[in-house]
């Protein structure tokens, strides 16, 4: 996500003109009003006390590639393993969800969100806590701000505790053995179908790396 490029004057946002499935999909700690940082858009305010620490997302958009973006405010560069790096584009209000509608911090100081990587996915998560009436605002200066680094961190040894546990290698040996029960099953039917019967629903799923920098 980039604030950085010029972009053509745009046309200021309306809360009628957000579509319904944001609307729906909004937590109940924020509602969406006219932004303090930009005139042009829309923000994400709290109701409610958000905690610090209190994640959000992932960000939703289209998967474009770099030079098919024509505006870099809404989005946010991903790497795929498969594909190279990619972008997941929010810019059309259609594809994307409320996140879409939280905007940048003037800077550091004023931001109380920053961007994180879970799971090959972006999230915003609360870097203090954020009182009713407050506009919810990102920065992108990640790890180096300490106390960012530090909750990254925090979530990196999360993720490798989960992987680790008993509970998800367990679920792992389940999941070779339904992969294994579906290989002889799949055998199965390739031996009893026709000569020229092809696996044609045998594709690999590419799943979505959202890093920033």
């Amino acid at each position: 996500m980039n604030q950085d490029t010029a972009e053509p004057l745009a046309a200021t946002e309306t809360l009628a003109e957000v579509p319904e499935h944001v609307l729906r999909g909004l937590p109940e700690e924020v509602r969406l009003h006219p932004s303090a940082v930009d005139k042009t858009r829309i923000g994400v305010w709290a109701t409610k006390p958000i905690l610090k620490g209190k994640k959000f997302g992932p960000f939703v958009g289209d998967k474009k590639k770099r030079s098919q973006v024509k505006n870099n405010v809404y989005m946010w560069e991903v790497y795929y393993p498969n594909l190279g790096w990619m972008c997941i584009d929010a810019t059309d209000p259609e594809k994307g969800n409320w996140l879409r509608y939280v905007n940048w911090a003037c800077s550091g100081e004023e931001q109380n969100l920053f961007p994180l990587e879970i799971n090959r996915a972006i999230y915003y998560k609360t870097l203090k806590p954020i009182a009713p009436g407050e506009e919810l605002l990102v920065w992108y200066n990640g790890e180096d701000n300490p106390e960012i680094a530090a909750a990254i961190e925090e979530e990196r040894a999360s993720a490798r505790s989960k992987r680790s546990s008993p509970k998800s290698r367990k679920g792992k040996k389940k999941s070779q053995e339904n992969k294994n029960k579906g290989n002889k099953t799949q055998d199965l039917q390739l031996k009893t179908s026709e000569p020229d019967s092809t696996s044609a629903n045998m594709r690999d799923s590419v799943e979505g790396v959202r890093e920033t920098t």
